[in-house]
């Protein structure tokens, strides 16, 4: 598949899908409707000559604001039909959190809903606005372009998790957008397949796997979000034969009540990034044959991931190194490469600018620094065996992850900052007390003379201003923060002393 122009770039996949096998289901959504592979190219054409008449050409931006459904599938794919970049967002981004990216993309055109516009006019304000249901009323004929898609031209732009500072935002070409998808070709899915779809279509996992669905033959069965009390019998009612779990979704799905029914579906592939913390348990009680993981990121798609093999990954394994991507080092905080078994961060040098050739939009700096020696450096930890399996340790950078959502420590401590009474904060990953996994906290210095801050007026303030993910769980008052030398806070030492009598849980106060 490796740079293989007709097999990455979706219009081409899209327009032959049409003619091959027209009648084919290609997505199922919520409400029963069924898109055909004819269906899914009349749509998308519809989408693109509505966007070109509201000037959008041939290398231009969309932003899409939008929640999985029909409206965003035709929004990115006749975005892609005109060869513009997409600009996928989480609809529960507001404030500066959703100024600071539209401000570097600089989309031509942000499409969502009405009750969006209204709600951020002030964000929204510099930019133009366009209703998903007028990408319903286009022409259904073939959108022209200048030139063909090539595999190196720009296909969607995402938000970083953000460590030392704000989000930065990350440009993908055609490849390594498609490399996202692998794990449908991992898999050995067909036309006989049915992939569930619950993850959002404003990251990645979600985007990729659609598109590789489509390249396959494999039919997309698209749900809004997952529900993990529910999870296999959906898959039952659905009759699906794949799915896709991030984060803490394997763990908490092992943590259910087992019942008769654990086993009564068909689903025989499920990706899990990363893999359930008992895999040999979750393989036997819920019966899925196939068990894949992987990783990747926004700057690099999917180098890491089981592949063609078959066989039972080893507990807590990432894959192993794609072939055909480029090449992979894990190197020392000097730069030297360290032996198998030893900790170090993943550098990647790319088998061709296409594969992934990104950078920072209006960043040039820190392009350059991750670039720094024609390697990529991704800032994650790993260690590698004697077998080729990679491990992920951990992040060098300062971010953290839950639920499936990377947040940004900066960010966070950035928004606590400006309320009344604190002189310095904190923000780290704790342990959750209830075994839900890692869950956002803050350690604040109050400002001289103040003794006490009413959280439960802070946890209100904060959702006001941020997505309801990133606003903390945890809150405690501290009598100084360690520091280094520099003045710079240790946050190891605040993780590793996790929660106590004095911290103040904001779930038990809902």
């Amino acid at each position: 598949m490796w740079l293989d122009r007709d097999s990455a770039v979706l219009r081409t996949v899209i327009e032959r899908n049409a003619v091959e096998r027209p009648s084919r289901p290609v997505i199922e959504f919520d409400d029963g409707e069924t898109w055909t592979s004819v269906q899914v190219m009349t749509e998308a054409y519809r989408a693109a000559n509505v966007l070109a008449s509201h000037g959008i050409r041939q290398g231009g931006r969309v932003g899409i604001m939008l929640p999985n459904g029909p409206d965003f599938v035709r929004s990115w794919l006749g975005a892609r039909c005109l060869g513009a970049a997409i600009m996928p967002m989480n609809p529960a981004l507001k404030g500066q959190m959703l100024v600071h990216p539209l401000s570097l993309a600089g989309p031509d055109v942000v499409v969502t809903t009405p009750d969006q516009m209204t709600a951020l006019r002030e964000e929204f304000h510099p930019y133009r606005k366009l209703e998903a249901a007028a990408l319903r009323e286009g022409v259904a004929e073939e959108p022209p372009l200048r030139r063909p898609i090539e595999v190196t031209d720009p296909e969607v732009i995402l938000m970083t998790s953000g460590t030392t500072g704000p989000s930065k935002v990350w440009s993908s070409t055609v490849m390594q957008a498609s490399t996202t998808g692998a794990y449908v070709r991992d898999g050995n899915l067909t036309g006989a397949d049915r992939f569930l779809i619950d993850l959002p279509l404003f990251h990645t996992a979600g985007l990729g796997v659609t598109a590789g669905c489509m390249r396959s033959g494999t039919v997309a069965v698209m749900r809004a979000r997952p529900s993990l009390s529910r999870y296999f019998e959906i898959a039952r009612e659905l009759d699906v034969t794949a799915g896709f779990l991030v984060g803490s979704m394997s763990a908490k799905l092992l943590a259910t009540p087992e019942t008769p029914d654990d086993r009564r579906h068909r689903m025989r592939v499920m990706v899990a990034a990363p893999l359930p913390p008992d895999l040999p348990r979750f393989v036997e009680r819920f019966g899925i044959p196939r068990i894949l993981t992987s990783f990747g990121s926004t700057e690099t798609g999917g180098p890491i991931g089981s592949g063609a093999d078959t066989r039972l990954p080893t507990a807590g394994s990432a894959g192993r190194a794609r072939p055909g991507y480029g090449d992979y080092k894990l190197v020392d905080g000097d730069g030297a490469e360290v032996s198998d078994g030893a900790v170090g961060e993943l550098l990647l040098r790319p088998s061709h600018p296409a594969v992934f050739e990104g950078h920072y939009l209006k960043d040039p700096d820190a392009t350059a620094q991750a670039w720094e020696g024609g390697w990529f450096h991704t800032g994650d930890l790993f260690r590698r065996n004697a077998d080729g399996e990679y491990f992920w340790a951990g992040r060098d950078r300062d971010t953290i992850r839950r639920r499936g959502e990377n947040i940004s420590s900066f960010e966070v401590e950035r928004e606590v900052l400006l309320e009344p009474g604190v002189s310095s904060v904190a923000c780290v990953g704790v342990e959750a007390d209830d075994d839900v996994g890692v869950e956002v906290k803050v350690f604040i210095l109050p400002a001289p003379g103040v003794t006490s801050i009413d959280f439960e007026t802070m946890a209100s303030s904060l959702a006001r201003r941020m997505p309801h993910y990133m606003v903390p769980r945890y809150f405690e008052l501290v009598d100084e923060m360690p520091v280094t030398a520099t003045q710079k806070v240790t946050k190891h030492v605040l993780r590793e002393r996790g929660n106590s009598h004095q911290t103040w849980d904001r779930k038990s106060r809902s």
